[in-house]
């Protein structure tokens, strides 16, 4: 019953899904600019019409008491990110800012049928050596653009 009632309470906390439903969400509404927004957009859109692998960028700056990645599973789950579903091919980049008090960080997500391609360990390397160093230079793009793979 615990567990019910608590998958239940971050649901309510995790924003709703865009409508209409979009890959990039910049939550804290400065992480991005429009037309970089864009700009990813159109590149993971291209990026899952050619594979049917999903990738989505979500940036928040606040996680509700949740770790990252309690609030990135819950956030894939709750918006369907998961590629074509009989695969669960699809990945959650979440991102939160701390802004509203949280600690800042990156979270990867991926469904179950990639976590043979992106393990615990190649994630966390990609967090550690291409999104975080960008970050911290405030080439927030840049990052995110380094680590798609078209």
């Amino acid at each position: 019953m615990f567990v019910f009632t608590a998958q239940g309470q971050i649901e309510n906390d995790v924003p709703a899904a865009p409508n209409p439903p979009k890959l990039v969400n910049d939550f804290s509404g400065s992480f991005l600019t429009p037309e970089q927004k864009d700009a990813l957009e159109r590149k993971l859109v291209a990026y899952d019409d050619s594979t049917s692998n999903q990738i989505a960028i979500v940036v928040v700056d606040d996680l509700k008491g949740y770790s990252r990645d309690e609030f990135a599973i819950a956030l894939g789950r709750k918006w369907g990110v998961g590629g074509q579903k009989q695969f669960n091919n699809g990945v959650v980049i979440l991102i939160n800012t701390g802004t509203k008090g949280g600690q800042r960080g990156v979270f990867i997500a991926p469904g179950y049928g990639l976590e043979g391609s992106v393990t615990d360990l190649i994630a966390d390397q990609i967090v550690q050596n291409v999104l975080i160093p960008n970050f911290r230079q405030g080439n927030n793009y840049r990052g995110l653009m380094k680590l798609l793979p078209i």
